[in-house]
């Protein structure tokens, strides 16, 4: 069978396929329940730093460090219940996994000569993660736009839990080295939120698949860094199925 007959045999199938699709309504069911899932990403990247002193060699050192946070990747599921055909209320759960790299410089002083400072660096630029988990509680508002398109709005409050390998620095007494460690840390807090919104489009009276765009995060405070800021905007693509 040559190439040109097989597209015209899927071709055809498709068709065939597709018609009745097509034929049916696409008014989605005015009640009920429903489970959406979603992947997309954080395209935001953060960065933060510190900074300290320390004693060597009967002097005065000082060190800062920096540590950069890459966007990430997201995926999300969620079910919720629409009472009426305006207003559903539901619940998501997501996870954000990002990169991170960190590098540190610091001033040591000199074992002989008084006020003399060496400049050291050091840095890790792979296996350094950041993950984020957050609970949306979420109340949305339906709005039919056009024949099979829906356009929902959302908000609602977040919890939120994320671990981060972050970085600090050690310095050798009475040597001119420093060392660049990592060391994994975590928190939750509910003082977190949402807001979003979503454009889908019904393929069929049960099915429809959109993009989303939303803000779900708030701050935590770590031993490594203080308020934090966790999550951020969040979009990606999304496929909804109602019972």
């Amino acid at each position: 069978m040559t190439k040109a007959m097989m597209c015209a045999h899927v071709t055809t199938a498709c068709v065939l396929i597709g018609t009745p699709a097509l034929a049916q309504t696409a008014a989605p069911p005015e009640t009920g329940a429903y489970v959406s899932l979603g992947v997309g990403g954080q395209p935001q990247k953060r960065s933060f730093g510190s900074s300290g002193t320390f004693t060597s060699f009967n002097e005065i050192g000082k060190y800062q460090l920096n540590q950069n946070i890459g966007a990430g990747f997201l995926f999300d599921v969620a079910g919720g219940y629409r009472f009426t055909k305006h207003l559903s209320a539901g619940v998501g759960v997501w996870n954000a996994r990002s990169n991170s790299a960190a590098s540190a410089a610091a001033s040591i002083p000199d074992p002989v000569v008084f006020g003399r400072f060496a400049n050291v660096s050091a840095a890790q630029d792979t296996g350094l993660k950041q993950s984020t988990v957050g609970i949306n509680f979420f109340v949305t508002y339906w709005i039919p736009v056009a024949q099979r398109f829906d356009l929902a709005v959302s908000v609602g409050p977040t919890i939120v839990r994320t671990r981060l390998d972050a970085g600090s620095v050690t310095v050798t007494p009475s040597n001119q080295k420093i060392a660049l460690t990592t060391d994994s840390e975590s928190k939750t807090s509910a003082k977190a939120g949402n807001v979003g919104v979503d454009f889908s489009y019904r393929v069929n009276a049960l099915c429809s698949l959109g993009l989303f765009a939303r803000y779900a995060g708030g701050e935590l405070d770590l031993p490594a860094v203080q308020r934090l800021k966790v999550g951020t905007v969040q979009t990606g693509g999304l496929i909804r199925y109602r019972f």
